[in-house]
């Protein structure tokens, strides 16, 4: 399992960053923590979520395999 932490100074930078992150598989973990600096996220992610995500971006860049149809006179 991993885990990450995201912090930005405001509200919309700490979305746009953890945005750029959950399309690769990682999930929220918990509620935003506000410190002295700005926000915190914690993002965490399993090994067969990472897997996951790059067989699905491997299949996505194989083409379709044309069908055969038959056809009846």
């Amino acid at each position: 399992m991993e885990y990450n932490i995201i912090i930005a100074p405001d509200l919309e930078g700490l979305a746009s960053e953890v945005a750029g992150f959950l399309p690769q598989g990682w999930r929220l973990k918990g509620s935003i923590l506000e410190h002295g600096e700005g926000f915190a996220q914690q993002l965490v992610r399993h090994t067969k979520d990472k897997l996951r995500v790059q067989q699905q971006q491997h299949q996505q860049r194989q083409p379709a395999k044309q069908r055969r149809t038959k056809w009846i006179e």
